[in-house]
């Protein structure tokens, strides 16, 4: 399980722009902010793993993410670009974050979104 946090989603996804300005990263859809306090951990999480894995697996000009609540549930996505060759092997970053998401009622979906594009999607049930 993720361990508390001392920080937002909103203040962690300005604190990621500020220091990876390359890549690009932009709140598209949703308020960060309105995330369930029992939610910040993961989502904070799901994000951080996001964008590192954008750095390592991708030349990524842009990366986008929505945050909003979809038939009941949180939902995070993180859609980057860049996406080099295969883009097929993934790391244990983002299994560590489906397994997190487990134990909370939630899922953390990964793979290609388009021809260069890789996106991280994180649903978890209010109320789980």
């Amino acid at each position: 399980m993720s361990r508390p946090t001392g920080t937002t989603l909103a203040a962690e996804l300005a604190r990621l722009a500020d220091e990876h300005p390359v890549l690009g990263i932009e709140l598209e859809a949703g308020d960060p902010d309105a995330i369930p306090p029992q939610l910040q951990a993961l989502a904070q999480s799901v994000l951080v793993e996001s964008i590192r894995n954008a750095q390592k697996h991708a030349d990524p000009r842009r990366v986008g993410i929505r945050v909003g609540r979809e038939d009941g549930a949180f939902v995070l996505v993180v859609v980057n670009d860049g996406v080099r060759g295969g883009g097929g092997a993934s790391g244990m970053g983002l299994r560590l974050a489906a397994l997190e998401a487990l134990q909370q009622g939630g899922v953390v979906e990964f793979g290609r979104s388009g021809p260069d594009a890789w996106q991280v999607r994180l649903v978890v049930p209010y109320g789980a």
